[in-house]
């Protein structure tokens, strides 16, 4: 028994943690809106990192799609290296699935069932796919300090519809807490209109002193369907 506990504890390793997701609105302020669960397990060099979310029974206004997906991969250098991405997603009994295989760290193959309209948007060219990340691979390296404390680069992410790159930048650090700033920047599979304003939405990462001294994640803003969430660790 002592053996085998020595052997799991040294090539396996797993977590769970939760997330708020909370809408500004107007005149009401902060309103829970989803709940985020990620499931991280590493078997000797081997990842899967796991991303569920469901909206809350206290708001109807809200988007009630339910979504989870997954990536899994190896581990090179304490980085991950995604190869698998999955995504599939409910919203009054309709189901979209979206799958991408990876090649040395780039995106060679994509399915998406059943596949979007786009002949009203910009076009992701395969340039653009192959040079991105996934939507739960950005989820995950955000949330971790040591994969952005440089926070000095861009994250360019494809969604299976839409290209967009996060920029972070002017990192603010002390003995309390981290920070950052993100733009998002729309790249492709947006209306033309939306690709010419060129609005970017500027918002912080920040990142808080925990227990054992180390940086934790606390909380991001980001930007959905023109409505400002915060996603906030529990």
């Amino acid at each position: 028994f002592f053996s085998l506990s020595i052997f799991y504890t040294v090539f396996a390793r797993s977590g769970v943690e939760t997330y708020s997701v909370f809408a500004k609105i107007p005149l009401l302020g902060e309103v829970q809106v989803q709940n985020i669960e990620t499931s991280f397990t590493i078997i000797n060099n081997e990842f899967e990192y796991s991303y569920n979310v469901e909206p809350t029974k206290l708001v109807d206004f809200f988007d009630n799609k339910i979504s989870k997906g997954y990536i899994k991969g190896i581990i090179l250098n304490d980085k991950i290296n995604p190869e698998i991405y999955f995504y599939k997603s409910i919203k009054d009994g309709f189901e979209r699935s979206i799958k991408f295989n990876y090649l040395n760290s780039k995106i060679t193959d994509v399915k998406i069932k059943p596949e979007y309209d786009t002949s009203k948007i910009t076009k992701v060219t395969n340039r653009m796919i192959s040079e991105s990340i996934d939507p739960v691979t950005m989820f995950y390296l955000i949330t971790n300090y040591n994969h952005i404390k440089d926070c000095n680069f861009t994250l360019n992410i494809y969604d299976g519809k839409r290209r967009y790159d996060l920029i972070l930048s002017d990192p603010v650090k002390n003995n309390q807490f981290f920070s950052c700033t993100i733009t998002h920047k729309k790249i492709a599979g947006y209306k033309p209109e939306k690709i010419k304003q060129d609005e970017k939405y500027i918002s912080d990462l920040r990142f808080k002193i925990g227990h054992n001294g180390m940086y934790i994640f606390k909380e991001v803003s980001l930007r959905d369907n023109n409505l400002d969430l915060i996603i906030k660790k529990n």
